[in-house]
């Protein structure tokens, strides 16, 4: 239980995933009248596959010896609080604060344990990022692009709700697979014959695994 999807594009979509948020920090700092969801996702993701592929090229300090920064950086834009109360579902109010806490921070770390691992495999391409559209709605915005990557044409959109006059991710849709969707019906599956911690116990395990 809790599968991660494989295969090759799905390596250009978390290093976009993941990596944007990398770069984030200094996209806002130095484009200060451009600070809505399109331009998050658009300058994030260009400024990222830069840091990619330099880093990749021995230009710069790897992706592996900049983890701790890049989590860092990666939690202030990512609300994975949110995430995981979606993800998780009806029993989330069931939880004490404290349970929450650690739920949310175990589903982050095995989110970004597990796609930075993958980056290892990463050779670079030729991947072409289109902006499609974006829509807000009040404190929630979707945002809309595809990737052209060697011959496939992926949709990968993006949820993110203003928090505290910020925006930030809470739900990514690759090819009409929602992240929180999926998640959830993992979690849902193990809930209906285990316990809540029980559940704690294997997300545990699977952070410790993918470490």
């Amino acid at each position: 239980m809790l599968r991660q999807s494989s295969g090759s594009k799905y390596l250009l979509i978390f290093t976009v995933l993941f990596m944007l948020f990398a770069s984030s920090q200094a996209i806002c700092a130095s484009l200060p009248g451009q600070s809505g969801p399109m331009a998050l996702v658009q300058n994030g993701t260009e400024r990222a596959l830069q840091i990619l592929h330099e880093s990749q090229k021995g230009k710069a300090y790897s992706l592996r010896q900049r983890k701790g920064e890049i989590l860092e950086i990666i939690s202030e834009y990512f609300n994975f609080e949110e995430m995981a109360k979606r993800a998780l579902g009806r029993p989330w109010k069931d939880q004490t604060a404290d349970r929450r806490q650690e739920f949310a921070q175990l589903f982050r770390q095995l989110l970004f344990n597990t796609y930075l691992n993958r980056l290892d495999n990463y050779t670079g391409s030729n991947e072409r990022v289109v902006y499609d559209s974006e829509k807000v709605d009040g404190d929630y915005a979707f945002v809309k692009t595809h990737v052209l990557f060697q011959g496939s044409d992926i949709s990968i959109d993006y949820r993110l709700h203003r928090d505290e006059g910020q925006w930030k991710v809470y739900d990514v849709v690759v090819e009409g697979i929602s992240f929180v969707d999926n998640y959830r019906g993992q979690f849902a599956s193990i809930l209906a014959n285990e316990s809540f911690d029980s559940l704690l116990k294997r997300l545990r395990q699977k952070v410790d695994q993918a470490s």
